[in-house]
Order: C-alpha cells, then sequence, then structure tokens
C-alpha cells in the first residue's frame, strides 16, 4: 500500500461509502469487460459493517469498511466455476499486472479461493468531500424551497 492509507479512517457518512462504492463498481465493470471479458467475476463479499468485517475475519481498517473492495472468483459466462489453476493463472496474467490499486489471491486451508482487489483509501478523502458538497446543495434546495413555500 501506498504511503499512510491505513491512517485513512473507514467514513462514517453513508453518503461517503455510497461514492466509494459507486466509484469501486464503475471501475470495476470497466476493468473487467478489458482484461476479463471471457469470464463472469462472481462478487462474494463487497462493503461490510465493522461488526461484519470482524466476523469474517477482515483486516482493521479493511478496504471493504471504505466501501472500496470487492472478493470475487471467476466463472465461465455459462455459470461454471473456472478451475482454480487456470483462475490462478488469469490472476497473475491480467488482474494482478492491470488492477490500479491492490490486488491479491487469497485461498483458504480448504483450496477454495477468491481475488481480492481494492481501490485506494484516499478515494474516501474525496468521496467525503463530494459527499458534503452533495449535502450542501440538497440542504440548500431543501431551505429555498420551504422559504418559497414549497415552489
Amino acid at each position: 500500500m501506498e504511503g499512510n492509507e491505513q491512517s485513512i479512517k473507514p467514513p462514517v457518512n453513508p453518503l461517503t461509502v455510497k461514492i466509494n462504492m459507486a466509484v469501486l463498481a464503475y471501475y470495476f465493470d470497466w476493468f473487467t469487460k478489458r482484461y476479463l471479458p471471457a469470464f463472469k467475476p462472481v462478487i462474494t463479499s463487497s462493503y461490510r459493517a465493522a461488526d461484519k468485517n470482524k466476523e469474517v475475519g477482515g483486516a482493521e481498517n479493511s478496504a471493504h469498511l471504505h466501501g472500496l473492495a470487492y472478493d470475487f472468483v471467476l466463472q465461465y459466462p455459462n455459470g461454471e466455476p473456472v478451475p482454480k489453476a487456470q483462475a490462478k493463472s488469469v490472476f497473475a496474467d491480467y488482474i494482478a499486472p492491470n488492477w490500479h490499486g491492490f490486488a491479491l489471491w487469497e485461498e483458504n486451508a480448504a483450496g477454495v479461493y477468491h481475488v481480492h482487489v481494492n481501490l485506494s483509501r484516499k478515494i474516501t478523502e474525496y468521496s467525503g468531500i463530494m459527499g458534503l458538497a452533495a449535502m450542501g446543495v440538497i440542504g440548500f434546495h431543501l431551505i429555498q424551497k420551504m422559504t418559497k413555500g414549497g415552489d
């Protein structure tokens, strides 16, 4: 991870989380269409609240808490799972070198895998600013509506 990304705390404003999730979804969709067109990624984990993150053994300041991470497995378009060896090769050849963020192959003791990808937690800082600006605009319009008698 770059610099002090771990020092960026998870957002408390749900609008910031929603903005983060929208940015991640847009980027993931673009990425998979460009680099994984022969596969169907199936997301197994995305945003997690703190209690759920703790329950699943997630990192204390996981990117999942920011709404900036996905865990996924690969399937073929017909819904069949991609064999682990092929999925691992796809990860090494296409996902790890091309994901602009952090990508990790994770496997449990039983050999079940998933791919973890996340974007920079720095996005949280920008999303927070955008969220505050959006709330300000909404508040301004509500005040304007109230002072004009609902027009």
